[in-house]
């Protein structure tokens, strides 16, 4: 048996006791007691345990059961004077322990053949009152009653505690009869097995007739003592007489002790399982252990925790191990950004974040943008680098300039993708989508306005091009146009655009418009047979943005004005209504709307003949979708 140390001193009353006795080392418990991991989901790894058990077994219950008959004198008078050293010991290594005290003589000595000297107590000084009752004396023929003591022990002559290590040291210098008082050796084992008694045998035969030994061969029976030892998880001592008391504690600390990881609480998430699923050594010596602890596949981010308790003969000596396994992942978010239509890059910041909480180093992963339907760098700008979590942080941030433009378009997306992340951190969602939403308008106003028209021929035009509206104004002093035999003398020709907001990048907003408008202030037609006098003429044309149902929607309005009409003398009233009136020439339209396809064209005086089309004060407005939106219109993006 190995010993702890080479050399204990234990001292009562100043004297100096049990040279040579083995250290009783104190519990040094689970190695490590803290197990801090990182893994990833579906992830195992294994950890050396080492569980250092006590040179004492735990809470044990000791009762000294000694063989009092005539020869062991010597043996007795070494117990007694050693048993506070022996008591103390025990006490220093596990302060609940608590002690019994036995004896047995042999069948010859009536009542006593067996008889408990103390229960079991804590009070050492009444151990050793116990012990002091001892006296060597009886013992008639060789055999003794150790047999019938033992069973006794084993089946409610002591009361041992619940939850307790239960220990019998027994010393003697011979064999026990077999059957003793009724009761064999086969039966005398199971009585003790099955009240877990650990006996530890201590020898102090020394061979010769009267003192032959606890092993010495007797009734059939051959080595007995160590039958019993070796059944019990205890052992067999030889002993001097005067080495007893230290072969008791010797003995006590070559019991096995037996480990077995329990696991007492543990996350869904995580399993713990340990190789060997139990160890037994010498109290005092290390059972070693591959903690085995995985994180079940699909474990969300997050901290898990687990507790094992490794139990000596069944019980908690406190040996807990925690174990903590934290699950880390990165993900990056979606982001939608507006394109814009101009001044500074419009940036795509996205957001990073690790999952599970914070890690104690520090966590790296790789960045970079990819083409979807946005492209760089017409689009956006591509971007890459490697981000660095720092310990306790858990958020970072990858900004991605968006080009702006005015060219209406569909909303394009690209991507920003997560690689490479550090060692123990898994990426759950490693792709994020940043969307550029299109926020030009879908279509454009267009404008125009013409003071006078005679065969394609035009006095005062604003915004000529009509598409797109634009701000527009001209003025015609006079102008004298012919169509064949007809005259058209104007005075005073004008013609405005005008484009609501300037800004096209601005939003769509109600009220927004392309409009025209044009006037003349006096007009002659005239020709064979017909003279047509007009005073002050005007038209105005409008597309507008209106408040609907469906949100904003372009709206068509036309009108016009004639101050006076005559018609070779003779007074028309005519106002804004519109009208037609046939003549010999042809026929002239008054304050005629049309609105198709989306245009409205408002003229003011039209005249149709033969040879000639002749319109005055006219005034044009429409929408046009685009390319991408081709039903869309200047009130929506």
């Amino acid at each position: 048996m190995r010993r702890r140390l080479a050399l204990v001193v234990f001292a009562t009353a100043g004297a100096l006791l049990l040279p040579g006795t083995a250290a009783l080392a104190a519990p040094a418990g689970v190695n490590p007691s803290t197990v801090d991991v990182t893994l990833l989901p579906g992830q195992s790894t294994t950890i050396a345990k080492n569980v250092t058990t006590s040179a004492i077994p735990p809470n044990p219950d000791l009762v000294m059961l000694a063989d009092t008959t005539g020869s062991m004198g010597p043996a007795i008078d070494n117990v007694k004077t050693n048993a506070s050293a022996v008591t103390n010991a025990v006490l220093a290594g596990q302060p609940t322990a608590q002690f019994g005290v036995a004896e047995y003589k042999d069948e010859s000595d009536g009542a006593g053949l067996f008889h408990v000297d103390q229960d079991i107590t804590a009070d050492t000084g009444a151990v050793q009152a116990g012990i002091n009752q001892w006296t060597a004396g009886g013992g008639g023929d060789l055999p003794e009653g150790a047999i019938n003591a033992l069973f006794q022990v084993a089946t409610g002559a002591v009361n041992f505690r619940s939850g307790d290590t239960r220990i019998v040291a027994w010393f003697g210098d011979a064999p026990s009869h077999d059957p003793s008082n009724g009761h064999t050796l086969t039966q005398t084992i199971a009585a003790l097995q099955a009240a877990n008694i650990r006996v530890i045998a201590v020898n102090v035969g020394d061979g010769s007739a009267g003192r032959p030994g606890l092993d010495a061969p007797n009734d059939g029976d051959t080595q007995q003592a160590t039958q019993i030892a070796n059944a019990t998880g205890g052992i067999v001592l030889n002993a001097a007489d005067n080495t007893v008391a230290q072969s008791i504690l010797a003995g006590i600390q070559a019991i096995k002790s037996t480990v077995t990881p329990t696991v007492t609480g543990c996350d869904p998430q995580l399993s713990v399982s340990n190789a060997p699923a139990s160890a037994s050594v010498n109290s005092g010596d290390t059972a070693t252990f591959a903690e085995t602890i995985t994180a079940a596949a699909g474990t969300a981010p997050g901290d898990y925790h687990c507790t094992v308790d490794y139990l000596v003969d069944g019980m908690s000596a406190g040996f807990i191990e925690h174990t903590t396994v934290h699950v880390r992942a990165l993900a990056v978010n979606d982001v939608t950004v507006t394109e814009g239509t101009g001044g500074p890059a419009t940036p795509a910041t996205f957001t990073v974040s690790l999952l599970g909480g914070p890690s104690a180093t520090p966590v790296t992963v790789h960045y970079a943008t990819a083409d979807a339907t946005a492209t760089a760098p017409a689009d956006y700008a591509a971007t890459s680098g490697d981000l660095t979590f720092a310990p306790g942080d858990t958020s970072e941030t990858v900004t991605v300039p968006v080009v702006p433009d005015s060219v209406d378009e569909l909303n394009e997306t690209f991507t920003l993708n997560l690689s490479a992340p550090s060692t123990g951190v898994f990426i759950q969602d490693g792709q994020g989508v940043g969307t550029i939403i299109d926020d030009d308008r879908d279509g454009a106003f267009s404008c125009t306005a013409t003071a006078a028209d005679v065969l394609g021929i035009t006095a005062a035009v604003a915004n000529p091009n009509d598409l797109p509206c634009a701000d527009g104004s001209q003025t015609v002093a006079s102008v004298s146009l012919n169509a064949g035999l007809i005259n058209v003398s104007s005075r005073a020709l004008t013609a405005q655009t005008d484009l609501t907001p300037d800004n096209v990048a601005l939003p769509p907003a109600a009220g927004d418009h392309g409009s025209s408008s044009a006037r003349i202030d006096t007009t002659t037609i005239s020709t064979l047979g017909l003279n047509i006098q007009l005073g002050a003429i005007q038209s105005q044309a409008s597309a507008s943005c209106v408040a609907g149902p469906s949100g904003l929607a372009p709206a068509l309005a036309g009108s016009s004005n004639i101050a006076s009409l005559s018609i070779n003398g003779i007074a028309v009233t005519v106002g804004s209504a519109p009208l037609t009136i046939p003549l010999v020439i042809g026929s002239l339209s008054l304050n005629k709307t049309v609105v198709a396809n989306g245009v409205v064209t408002q003229e003011a005086v039209a005249l149709d003949t033969p040879i000639a089309h002749i319109v005055l004060a006219k005034s044009v407005a429409d929408v046009h979708g685009t390319a991408v939106h081709p039903n869309g219109s200047p009130c929506t993006r």
